[in-house]
């Protein structure tokens, strides 16, 4: 059974689905884009680049093993190379954790085993299709809903770590909401957690890669939890912000350290607004996510910009992604941008942004989500349209 995915909003820029539905804000634009893209058209790379074509699977996507494995058959028929499948959501464990309960999407109770293990059956079923299979984790939530977490072994970290929520401007911590409440990425506990919880991962699963989403803060308002001020070193940093940027950067850097396998992570479709476009939402300076200082650092070895708009009919429109691909790609670092398209655009819009990413030098593609597009009815058309060329995976010389 597939679960129907969830919308969400973001009230400076409209409607539109994240790579995490829950509640992230990614925005929605003006969708009045040029729609001549033709899916008959190859406007695949030549074999011999390399081009990952992933696709995003969340958590609402499977509850049974026969559903990943069908997910598995049904994203290699279409052509994808690489799925991206969601094994944590807010501080939860959608495969056997040392340090977190098992979600309870799977069963209903939080901490009770399933009896069958998502990610094992995901890279078991994956590998034996060709698929490369990352672990994708969200970073920084840590619970959804109005009300707290029953008692659980492990002890889940909002009740064991009340701590470690984020605090507004007032030092008030956010409060339990029908969305995520967040844990502060100035914790040195919280960071410290998301690099064991990928040190478990990496270590005890055939993973190819670990993606990181949600890795930020929750909004410009956040956070003045007491450790982050206590901690805040203002000699070193004498802009707040400018610390709050450093620490994410930090918790990246730290999964990196522990990961055999690449690191990448799913960031704010704008990094900054250069062009002057009304109510647009910046990574950088809404959420401190310093995205090309992930990739400048070496804490990712590739950023997934989540560019959830079409290409527009006049160049350089507002939100554009053509125009916010150039950039991206313009400050990769001698690294990889893997553009993230958003399959509620429907499938021409989809095919263009592919078109358009190719052109502009992105390594990649990876497209939000599975279910947009099998409910849709045209998944397995990629497979004879924008992924009809055989291709290989970019390699990663800089980790050899």
């Amino acid at each position: 059974m597939i679960l129907a995915l969830l919308a969400c909003t973001d009230p400076s820029q409209g409607t539109i689905r994240h790579a995490d539905p829950d509640t992230d804000t990614d925005a929605d634009a003006d969708t009045d884009a040029d729609t001549d893209a033709d899916s008959d058209t190859d406007t695949a790379v030549e074999p011999d680049t390399g081009e990952l074509r992933g696709v995003w699977v969340d958590r609402w996507t499977y509850a049974s093993a026969s559903d990943v494995e069908t997910i598995m058959a049904n994203s290699a028929s279409a052509g994808f190379n690489t799925v991206f499948f969601q094994v944590r959501g807010n501080a939860d464990a959608f495969y056997d954790s040392a340090f977190e309960p098992w979600s309870k999407n799977l069963t209903g109770t939080l901490g009770q085993d399933p009896g069958w293990d998502p990610l094992e059956v995901a890279v078991e079923s994956g590998h034996s299709l060709g698929l490369d299979v990352h672990a994708y984790v969200n970073a920084f939530p840590l619970w959804a809903g109005t009300t707290a977490p029953t008692d659980s072994d492990p002890e889940h970290a909002y009740n064991e770590h009340p701590e470690w929520l984020v605090a507004d401007s007032s030092g008030t911590p956010m409060a339990l909401n029908s969305s995520y409440v967040w844990m502060s990425p100035g914790n040195p506990a919280v960071r410290e957690r998301l690099r064991d919880v990928v040190d478990d991962i990496v270590t005890h699963y055939d993973v190819d890669g670990v993606h990181l989403d949600l890795v930020r803060y929750p909004g410009a308002d956040y956070s003045h939890d007491g450790t982050s001020e206590a901690l805040w070193d203002s000699a070193a940093y004498p802009d707040y912000a400018d610390w709050q940027r450093a620490m994410v950067v930090d918790a990246v850097a730290q999964v990196q350290a522990v990961s055999p396998v690449p690191v990448t992570a799913a960031v704010w479709g704008v990094y900054q607004n250069d062009w002057g476009w009304s109510s647009v939402s910046e990574g950088r300076n809404d959420y401190y996510q310093d995205s090309r200082a992930f990739l400048s650092e070496g804490a990712t070895d590739a950023n997934m910009p989540m560019i959830y708009w079409p290409v527009t009919a006049v160049p350089g429109d507002r939100l554009d992604f053509t125009t916010l691909v150039q950039d991206f790609v313009a400050h990769d670092s001698g690294r990889y941008i893997f553009a993230g398209i958003s399959a509620e655009l429907g499938e021409a819009d989809t095919l263009a942004c592919i078109e358009s990413a190719r052109a502009n030098g992105a390594r990649g593609v990876v497209v939000f989500d599975y279910g947009l597009m099998q409910d849709g009815g045209w998944l397995q058309h990629l497979a004879t349209s924008a992924f009809a060329t055989p291709t290989t995976l970019p390699t990663y010389p800089w980790r050899h």
